[in-house]
């Protein structure tokens, strides 16, 4: 008897000593639906963390997470599973399992109703990507008071809902050849080992980084004004072109092929180099037409 009290000892020891990381993980839709299927078994919510381990806010996060006493009561509430996007090269089939089709940033915690599937923290999962800056009590006030921002994209009127769609679905597209355009100059940064980002780069992550910003935002807003105003279009704007969107931009270098095969030299020098496929229609250049 005295064993057995002290394997199940260890065992809940081991299991409150979780530690959670990014390591590679790449779910797929079986997977993820386990997992929801799973924390829905337990009454909890299936919270997914996608970030990687170059993002600072990221580590911030999750050595949050891993605190011993917010980590037992995060674990009350949720099923916490980190997702490695990498250089941005995943976590897109993640957030399209869950209707959208884009993620705005590192770390992005999505927060899902395991029972519906629906997101609950759509309205501010943005809010987590300086989470460096955020203090003790407010990750308490967020994940465990649960004070997260919902916004309920069923209750919009049919057109209006396909109206986001098509909106959503254009400026997806955009972030995404944001997303492939600053990614190369990111790894070399990294990869180098340098303690500041040379100037060059640091101007194109906070071009990429305010567009994304500012769509999401956008949409936000469009889903609050549209369920107040069920009976009108909802007021999606328009954006300028981006830096990654001209051909004439002396930085963008249109090369055919995947990123994996761009030769070193792209990766390495100030010219970025931009698969085709990512960048946008003709219609999409133009600010009046996103």
């Amino acid at each position: 008897m005295k064993y057995l009290l002290v394997v199940v000892a260890l065992v809940c020891t081991s299991a409150l000593a979780q530690e959670w990381q990014f390591d590679g993980q790449n779910p797929d839709p079986q997977q993820l639906k386990q997992w929801q299927q799973q924390a829905a078994a337990e009454g909890k919510d299936l919270m997914l963390v996608l970030g990687a381990n170059w993002c600072g806010d990221s580590i911030a996060l999750l050595q949050q997470f891993n605190q011993s006493e917010f980590s037992q009561k995060l674990q009350q509430n949720y099923q916490v599973q980190p997702i490695d996007v990498g250089y941005f090269e995943r976590g897109y089939d993640i957030v399209k399992a869950y209707d959208e089709p884009m993620y705005y940033g590192t770390p992005t915690v999505i927060i899902i109703d395991a029972e519906t599937g629906a997101i609950d923290n759509f309205g501010d999962w943005q809010h987590w990507t300086n989470a460096s800056k955020h203090s003790t009590e407010e990750f308490t006030q967020y994940f465990i008071e649960q004070s997260y921002q919902s916004v309920d994209k069923s209750q919009l009127s049919q057109a209006q809902q396909q109206q986001l769609n098509d909106f959503s679905q254009r400026q997806a597209q955009r972030v995404k050849a944001g997303y492939d355009w600053v990614a190369p100059h990111l790894k070399a940064y990294k990869d180098s080992g340098a303690k500041q980002p040379p100037q060059a780069f640091i101007d194109k992550w906070m071009a990429v980084a305010k567009f994304r910003n500012q769509v999401h935002s956008d949409i936000v807003t469009a889903i609050e004004q549209g369920i107040a105003n069920p009976n009108q279009p909802l007021p999606l704007p328009s954006y300028p072109q981006q830096r990654w969107e001209s051909e004439q931009d002396p930085l963008v270098q249109i090369y055919r092929g995947p990123q994996s095969q761009w030769p070193a030299a792209m990766v390495d020098s100030n010219v970025t180099a931009t698969p085709l496929a990512a960048l946008p229609r003709q219609q999409e250049a133009h600010a009046k037409k996103s």
